[in-house]
């Protein structure tokens, strides 16, 4: 018999993809005190324009995330 605490949930995740080349070439306009203040003001986050996602990756991690905890669960880890 299964309890509440052993059954998996399952999530539907559906992903967009997102256009970003406007952004990527705002980034790549900036000059170094543009990009140094913009760093000061939002940190690293230009960086993730030039990260590679593969959305089946991020779709398969999805079974393992519990979101009412908010992190990742990994069998007996």
């Amino acid at each position: 018999m299964e309890t509440n605490q052993t059954r998996k949930r399952f999530y539907q995740v559906k992903i967009k993809g997102l256009d970003i080349t406007s952004i990527k070439e705002l980034g790549w306009l900036m000059g170094p005190l543009q990009m140094q203040a913009f760093r000061e003001a939002y940190g690293k986050i230009l960086d993730l324009t030039i990260a590679e996602i593969s959305t089946e990756v991020v779709v398969s991690l999805t079974q393992y995330y519990d979101q009412p905890l908010r992190y990742f669960t990994f069998g007996d880890f």
